[in-house]
């Protein structure tokens, strides 16, 4: 009978680390693009801890576009908004919030829309002479005081708003007009209203419906309420 040694009886075990995988995919098409959402969405949290979570998963964070693609289908495409997934995303709007990973630095001239890749909301203080000194294009965009409307739009002027659009692009800023037709009154727009001589102030974005009422557009957010939700999506 053979005798075995220590080094022969060593034993040992590998865990197998679990890949999360979605358990559908929503395709959207923005600017004859297909993007592909990982559903369910991540929350309710925070803006950095949903932020986080999405990205420790490997998923990118969705654009202020895509959301607003992905808002448009859930109401105004009847082909599919009638599939669960999207009637969960019309559900999150109305009793919850959807974060939209932009930060925004809001100053006496107007405000500097950063698009946050990294989920820092306000944990990193945003400089208004260092934005100045970027492209105002892609990551960063700045529109003037005058370009935006605060507080009641009609749908018309939610298309046309500064601060959407430098949020959600020229077509998602119309493609959420078209969603604020859905409800009974106008659109509202969350804002920071910073008069000649105060300090720029900082906050992040969101997206919501009032009382089934209205289309909420929350550009003055801190990012602390719980209640937040988002999308990863596939890279």
């Amino acid at each position: 009978m053979k005798t075995h040694t220590k080094q022969e009886l060593k034993a040992r075990v590998e865990r197998i680390e679990k890949v999360w995988t979605p358990d559908s995919k929503i395709y959207i098409t923005h600017k004859d693009k297909e993007n592909i959402f990982a559903y369910p969405s991540f929350g309710p949290d925070t803006y950095v801890n949903v932020g986080k979570k999405i990205l420790e998963k490997n998923l990118a964070l969705s654009t202020g576009e895509q959301i607003a693609s992905l808002l448009y289908s859930a109401y105004c495409v009847p082909e599919v908004n009638g599939e669960p997934e999207f009637e969960n995303i019309r559900d999150i709007m109305r009793n919850r919030w959807l974060w939209v990973f932009n930060r925004n630095l809001w100053t006496d001239k107007g405000v500097y829309v950063v698009r946050d890749l990294e989920a820092k909301g306000l944990s990193e203080t945003l400089s208004e002479n260092e934005l100045e000194k970027m492209p105002k294009e892609g990551k960063v965009r700045f529109v003037p005081k005058d370009s935006y409307k605060l507080e009641y739009n009609s749908p018309e002027e939610l298309s046309k708003n500064g601060f959407v659009i430098a949020s959600y692009g020229k077509q998602g800023a119309e493609k959420l007009a078209e969603v604020s037709e859905k409800f009974p009154n106008k659109p509202y727009v969350y804002s920071l209203n910073i008069e000649k001589g105060q300090d720029p102030k900082q906050s992040v974005s969101a997206l919501g419906v009032y009382c089934a009422d209205r289309l909420d557009v929350v550009g003055d957010g801190f990012g602390g309420n719980g209640d937040g939700y988002a999308f990863g999506v596939l890279k």
